[in-house]
């Protein structure tokens, strides 16, 4: 079944981005929401040129449980496509986790 659709969403939670103090919490987490989007955005309009894309990222201030990137791919049909969207988040979680690890994103606070 070929992929027609991409949707993607993610949601940042800024009380949990570092377990110590001394960071700016918001633009430390507009910096890797930007991240998260340039990864996303670059693997699929590289991969996906003629699939209508659609990446959310959110921003949420209050510390609560982690939500895993959630992807689903559709069908012409409008049907999810379960094993793309599957693969597709697994891929792209990699990638993202990859971007993120050296935390060049994180700003001190002043």
């Amino acid at each position: 079944m070929e992929v027609r659709k991409i949707i993607v969403t993610d949601l940042i939670t800024s009380g949990n981005l570092f377990t110590e103090e001394g960071y700016d919490l918001g633009q430390s987490a507009d910096n890797l929401a930007d991240l998260k989007s340039q990864v996303i955005m670059g693997y699929l309009e590289e991969h996906y040129p003629e699939v209508e894309i659609c990446a959310d990222i959110a921003i949420q201030k209050e510390a609560r449980g982690i939500r895993p990137l959630e992807v689903l791919a559709y069908s012409a049909e409008g049907e999810v496509i379960p094993a793309a969207s599957d693969a597709l988040r697994e891929l792209l979680s990699a990638r993202i986790a990859e971007a993120i690890a050296d935390n060049t994103w994180a700003v001190k606070a002043s």
